[in-house]
């Protein structure tokens, strides 16, 4: 493997070891603090709205100036973050870590791959600059394979500092030092060349576009369902915060291993295919959960839609780096990311609504219905291309 490659998934390895607790500590930390559900939706919010803009501002500026340059300083708004959450109580300067927007707290889970966020347009670029492309879908599976796999290591950590001690401070500050190790090997990717100047894509306009109507939609039914369901799982099924995390564990695992055959699923079904067959089922697996009446039936169709999800995101990564003009890579990422998160922070905001009256169930089957609208846009916009 490429040095350059390696030096991106190592210091990935490291971001999403505390991610792999993160993504369930959070909602429930902000209740243990005394949040209602709503304010951990408004939350949710202005962490999704923050993540949006340095997914903007990391696209434009790293094709500018530089993507590993954008990413060192955003790794180290990573590391900021969680020594907010280590050192302090106060409400106020916990909504600080919202308004930073570099991935803590944002809701992401299994859903969005970990260690993603705004880090994800220049990590994305950065490795297909480095890589052939043929082999693009092959090294962004092992990429997620080993961030995933990493992030199931990060909640078995938290299952053992759980039965100890009151895990919450403890797990910031291991967050602390994992954040700032990442930080060191983002430091010894070789600098990219800019184009030195900040410019809107012009040659990936229509693909960009399409991707961004797609994802919009599918991320806004997401939005509606995956920030806040750790505390669906506590406060409906009386779940304690060992159970949520051994669900996470497990799911990180499972989709950790499912990444190794991305490539092969994507052989056999053709890309496109894939991703609209198993993007779909994970919608439909959505709807099905609202209508499970015991906890241990959501937990496995939670598992399954984890993995049918997240296989296809290698698929999604390649399709977009074939389709956009290499000197706009990491702008065109941005610009879709944008157009994921914004619905998906909207719908957070919903889901915390129905969930503080009592109607989360109507939020997972609403969200999984218009979730389905991604994969058969994928399909329209992009059939001819496999």
């Amino acid at each position: 493997m490429e040095k350059n490659v390696l030096f991106i998934l190592v210091s990935r390895i490291f971001r999403s070891l505390p991610l792999g607790y993160m993504a369930f500590l959070v909602p429930l930390y902000l209740h243990y603090l005394g949040f209602s559900p709503s304010m951990i939706g408004v939350y949710f919010l202005v962490a999704t709205l923050s993540i949006s803009l340095y997914l903007v501002l990391g696209g434009f500026l790293g094709d500018a100036f530089g993507k590993r340059n954008i990413l060192v300083l955003f790794s180290l708004l990573f590391s900021v973050n969680f020594a907010i959450f280590a050192f302090s109580y106060n409400p106020y300067l916990l909504f600080i870590t919202a308004l930073l927007g570099v991935g803590v707290g944002s809701g992401g889970g299994v859903g969005g791959g970990a260690g993603g966020g705004p880090f994800n347009p220049l990590q994305t670029s950065l490795i297909a600059q480095f890589t052939l492309k043929e082999e693009l879908t092959k090294v962004y599976s092992y990429n997620f394979a080993a961030s995933t796999i990493s992030a199931f290591a990060g909640s078995l950590i938290a299952d053992y500092v759980s039965r100890i001690v009151t895990p919450y401070h403890i797990l910031f500050l291991l967050g602390l030092l994992f954040s700032l190790i990442s930080v060191v090997f983002t430091f010894l990717i070789d600098r990219d060349q800019g184009t030195g100047k900040i410019r809107i894509p012009k040659n990936s306009y229509s693909s960009i576009s399409k991707i961004s109507i797609a994802g919009s939609l599918g991320s806004l039914g997401l939005g509606m369902i995956m920030p806040l369901i750790p505390l669906w799982f506590k406060l409906y099924f009386h779940a304690t915060e060992l159970q949520i995390s051994y669900l996470y564990s497990a799911s990180y695992a499972l989709v950790g291993i499912s990444f190794i055959f991305a490539a092969r699923i994507e052989k056999i079904l053709g890309r496109v295919n894939a991703i609209v067959i198993m993007r779909g089922l994970s919608s439909i697996i959505l709807i099905l959960m609202a209508f499970s009446p015991y906890f241990f039936i959501v937990e496995i169709l939670f598992l399954l839609r984890s993995i049918m999800y997240t296989v296809t995101i290698p698929m999604r990564q390649s399709l977009s780096m074939d389709v956009f003009s290499e000197t706009e890579r990491a702008t065109g990422v941005s610009i879709t990311g944008l157009a994921r998160r914004l619905p998906y922070g909207a719908g957070s905001l919903v889901s915390g609504i129905l969930l503080g009256l009592g109607l989360f169930l109507s939020a997972l089957f609403l969200g999984g219905l218009i979730s389905i609208l991604d994969p058969i846009l994928y399909y329209i916009f992009f059939r001819k291309i496999q």
